[in-house]
């Protein structure tokens, strides 16, 4: 299986879920609930999340250790091990 890489479009998902998960913050502080920080922000995870379903691969693990932690560590340095 052959994958292309879009990285335009990773950045495209990344900066949409990093609007939505800063006016998401926003939301819960003004609730009074604590907003825990991460080793990963919000938006790293539902942009790896989403641009695997958009990959078309069907394992995550392979996705996420070949992928993300292989050809697109400069975008990710603090993810997960």
């Amino acid at each position: 299986m052959y994958l292309i890489l879009n990285t335009t479009k990773l950045i495209e998902i990344y900066i949409t879920c990093d609007d939505f998960a800063k006016k998401f913050e926003q939301y819960q502080l003004s609730q009074g609930q604590v907003v825990p920080q991460e080793k990963m922000s919000c938006s790293e995870i539902m942009a790896i999340v989403i641009y695997y379903h958009i990959s078309g691969m069907k394992c995550f693990k392979y996705y996420y250790q070949s992928i993300i932690k292989g050809y697109l560590k400069s975008y990710f340095p603090n993810s997960y091990t």
